[in-house]
């Protein structure tokens, strides 16, 4: 401080704008510097880099909206509507995509209230989109034979593994494909998973799981070394970073249920074996839940009410209005058959 007798020359006022936004807060910061600073938050938290860049481009576009009408847009400016504007773009949008894009807002306005840099939450008014049951979801489902098929149609290791590694452990295809063989133990018969949220957990495989594990060390096919992948690339020598991508689990599933006349994905897999395990286990919930790796036991319920209300519809194929009753020639009566000339 220069003292109470002073005169304010060029280098004061070059100085006053830095003072006021010192006193202000984050009040004329940009909205985009405040996306910035909770993306930092966010990876911070341990959230994962999908969720993070999922929200970072949402929230960009919230930004390119409004810096149309408004320039530099400060988080204090943005309001009510602002928000109710920007969700009425994603009106008939997939349920899911609208909850992400919700939760993406909620969660930056939410965190930037409770750091007490804004004085009213903008979100705070707006309901959270409904979200359909996971039960009444039209996802894709494949049966048993299904699963079958398509293990007898795989014709390299690579497919084998592939589909061996994710119908027998019903794995997410992140941990399929970041698992080595350094992670199997084929004396304990464990497996080593890298989950979702950066978990660990050491699970049991099964014995035909452990068989095919064997079988392909035992070939010339399949480098076994430590840090080989479980789940061998479909062309070698093609990675080039310290992790690859998982697209080449999702490549391989969709070209083998192609070829035997099915409809899949990895995650349909996941479903059935959980449904598997639950058909050969009836009530063990607490297994399939360590199994499937899940926080909450009310996500592994899904699959059991999945396949109870499966199951509780089976009564309706012994329905019968009579129909079957009669036969002409081994083929059922119907009433609409031609009537012979006289």
């Amino acid at each position: 401080l220069r003292g109470a007798n002073w005169t304010r020359d060029a280098s004061d006022r070059e100085l006053e704008p830095l003072v006021g936004q010192e006193t202000r807060g984050w009040g004329f910061v940009r909205l985009a510097r405040a996306i910035d600073l909770w993306m930092g938050e966010l990876a911070r938290s341990g959230r994962t880099a999908s969720t993070r860049f999922s929200y970072e481009r949402y929230l960009f576009k919230l930004v390119d909206d409004l810096e149309r009408s408004r320039p530099d847009v400060g988080v204090r400016e943005v309001t009510t509507n602002d928000c109710r504007a920007f969700l009425d773009h994603w009106i008939g949008r997939e349920p899911s995509t609208v909850c992400s894009i919700h939760s993406a807002l909620s969660g930056l306005f939410g965190w930037l209230y409770r750091e007490g840099e804004i004085d009213v939450n903008p979100m705070l008014r707006i309901a959270r989109p409904r979200r359909p049951r996971p039960e009444d979801v039209d996802v894709v489902i494949v049966t048993r034979a299904e699963v079958e098929k398509m293990l007898q149609a795989c014709q390299t290791w690579q497919e084998m593994l592939c589909l061996s590694v994710l119908a027998y452990t019903g794995s997410r295809r992140a941990a399929a494909s970041r698992l080595r063989c350094r992670d199997v133990d084929l004396v304990e018969g464990t497996k080593r998973f890298k989950e979702k949220g950066s978990k660990v957990a050491v699970k049991p495989i099964s014995n035909e799981l452990l068989a095919i594990l064997h079988a392909a060390c035992e070939s010339t096919e399949v480098s076994c070394k430590p840090d080989d992948y479980v789940i061998p690339n479909r062309r070698l020598a093609t990675v080039r970073r310290a992790e690859r991508s998982d697209k080449v689990i999702w490549e391989t599933v969709r070209k083998v249920a192609d070829r035997a006349g099915a409809k899949s994905t990895v995650h349909a897999l996941r479903r059935a074996f959980a449904v598997a395990f639950l058909e050969s286990h009836p009530g063990a919930l607490v297994s399939l839940q360590a199994l499937m790796n899940h926080s909450r036991v009310d996500t592994t319920e899904v699959y059991l009410r999945a396949l109870n209300r499966t199951q509780a519809m089976e009564p309706v194929r012994d329905l019968s209005w009579g129909l079957g009753s009669s036969s002409d020639q081994g083929k059922a009566h119907t009433g609409f058959e031609p009537v012979p000339p006289p």
